[in-house]
């Protein structure tokens, strides 16, 4: 057999072989896509149907109906002030870690890996204490800080991983030519960090948007209820509401494929970017 063949035939054989690992992450989503545009009664049919033969919006019409466009503004809002917060905390404690060997630099570095490895639900009792005598249940703000608590040690990480890639004599030189040492990261260090800020931000907003177990336990007003835990809700008392449940989970999950969709390629390089050197 040719050297040309083989490389062909393997060839094939990876693309095969990714196609099957892809049409196993993606079945489920589009099994549940397909029953969220099915009648009530199809649902559960058997056998099932992949493709309706009968497409309804009802499902999606019951979710406007139900406040669908305020429990996700409250999620988006939570979302967009933890990654804010979170970046902003992050980028510049990762660059002090990155470029001053200060007194106990390696143990905030451990510290910062421990509390990485913590699991969320085993803080949740003393969380919940602390934002109850703080009075900060059923807020925005409670969630807000709370999911920068959680995330903000992976954010320093990843950005103390990335500062280290980039050459310590770019901000000298800047600083050389009279620029302070805050206006040499603001405008020379953080636009070539851009990667890594977006891949942290990623991870932050995949969490904060996705997250049930904090704000079941920290929220139980209505009127700061986020998306996931409005899901939740279909599951019903007495019975699964079906067609609601799975039109909200495609409801909910969509905005995150869309925006890794969009900066899929800055996340690869940012998060494999800290591994470079450092």
């Amino acid at each position: 057999m040719s050297y040309v063949r083989v490389i062909r035939l393997r060839k094939i054989g990876d693309f095969l072989l990714n196609a099957i690992i892809v049409l196993f992450a993606l079945a489920p989503l589009l099994w549940g896509l397909s029953s969220s545009l099915k009648p009530a009664n199809r649902i559960l049919q058997v056998p099932p149907e992949l493709i309706p033969s009968e497409v309804t919006f009802a499902h999606y019409e019951t979710l406007i109906e139900n406040q669908l466009f305020h429990y996700m503004a409250n999620s988006a809002i939570v979302s967009a002030a933890t990654v804010a917060l979170c970046l902003a905390v992050g980028a510049f404690a990762g660059y002090a870690l990155s470029r001053f060997a200060f007194p106990g630099r390696n143990l905030v570095m451990l510290a910062v890996v421990t509390v990485m490895s913590i699991p969320i639900a085993s803080l949740l009792v003393p969380t919940y204490t602390l934002i109850a005598n703080l009075g900060l249940l059923d807020t925005r703000t409670g969630l807000v800080l709370l999911y920068t608590a959680y995330e903000l040690p992976i954010v320093i990480w990843i950005m103390f991983g990335y500062f280290n890639t980039i050459p310590r004599q770019l901000e000298n030189a800047a600083m050389i030519d009279g620029y302070s040492r805050f206006d040499a990261l603001r405008r020379v260090i953080l636009p070539l960090a851009g990667p890594g800020l977006i891949a942290s931000g990623l991870f932050v907003l995949t969490a904060a948007w996705n997250d049930f177990v904090v704000a079941v336990v920290m929220t139980s007003a209505e009127a700061v209820r986020p998306l996931p835990v409005a899901v939740y809700f279909y599951l019903g008392f007495f019975g699964r509401e079906w067609g609601p449940l799975l039109a909200a989970s495609m409801v909910s999950i969509a905005p995150i494929i869309l925006i890794f969709v969009i900066f899929q390629k800055y996340f690869v390089s940012g998060v494999t970017g800290g591994s470079v050197k450092g």
